[in-house]
């Protein structure tokens, strides 16, 4: 039996209202969970911080890690060669020691463990997506973090958690 999705969001078209119209227009159906008074208050810890603070740290780091698959993406679709090149070498030498050096900030002002706050969140699983797909490209490895010990330590932390190593265990192979 095929997948199910479940969008949970407030009563609201908001945000959720793309992911709605897009299932639909595929003729998947989904959950259309609409979250009100109690219930959200019990849903609301699950993935973000644990106060409005928090959640925008949380949404800070996210579009950061977007920015940075921005970067990724323009280096790919490239057709020029050289331009690709000059992509790759700037991607290397100046995005990534920007994004690490910024990590490495959070995780200091944060005790080191998670990046916002006392919980792992969806910033963390967000950074830890990007941090591993630049670990499992063949061009790049764990020599990526040579100069920086604690984003290194965060991903293998996050890769160690009881639930994102199950998933990773069936997760099919992908290079994308």
């Amino acid at each position: 039996m095929p997948a199910k999705f479940k969008i949970s969001y407030f009563d609201i078209k908001g945000r959720a209202e793309l992911p709605r119209l897009v299932c639909a227009a595929a003729g998947k159906e989904f959950d259309d969970e609409r979250i009100t008074g109690d219930k959200w208050t019990a849903f609301k810890p699950r993935l973000y911080g644990s106060n409005n603070m928090e959640n925008t740290k949380c949404d800070i780091i996210i579009e950061t890690v977007f920015d940075l698959y921005s970067a990724v993406i323009k280096q790919h679709l490239e057709k020029d060669e050289d331009i690709k090149e000059e992509l790759a070498k700037k991607f290397s030498t100046e995005v990534l020691p920007q994004f690490f050096t910024y990590l490495c900030k959070l995780l200091k002002e944060n005790g080191g463990k998670f990046l916002v706050g006392s919980k792992l969140t969806v910033a963390d699983m967000a950074v830890f997506d990007m941090l591993d797909r630049l670990t499992c490209n063949p061009k790049m490895g764990e020599g990526v973090y040579k100069d920086f010990a604690e984003v290194k330590k965060f991903y293998e932390s996050v890769k160690t958690n009881a639930n994102i190593q199950k998933y990773l265990e069936r997760r099919p192979a992908s290079d994308l």
